[in-house]
């Protein structure tokens, strides 16, 4: 199997807790990254769908890449 690096932006605050919770785990960043990476991916492929990942309350909040709200206003400012 080919194996790639992959890179993550991580805020100052995230990179704390994320080098905290490695260590109180004895694990490296990477392998708690890619531990939290293949859970998500399993829950993904078992079927579960953004409201699993993102409080439903916020969807129509969320303006972040292919979020329901940028599809919502993309939708409604179609002509088609």
């Amino acid at each position: 199997m080919a194996v790639t690096t992959q890179g993550i932006k991580l805020d100052e605050e995230t990179r704390a807790r994320l080098k905290s919770a490695s260590a109180k785990l004895d694990r490296t960043s990477h392998w708690f990254m890619r531990k939290a990476i293949l859970s998500f991916i399993e829950k993904v492929e078992a079927g579960a769908g953004i409201e699993a990942f993102i409080a439903v309350e916020f969807l129509e909040k969320d303006t972040r890449r292919h979020s329901l709200a940028r599809r919502l206003r993309k939708d409604c400012n179609t002509d088609e």
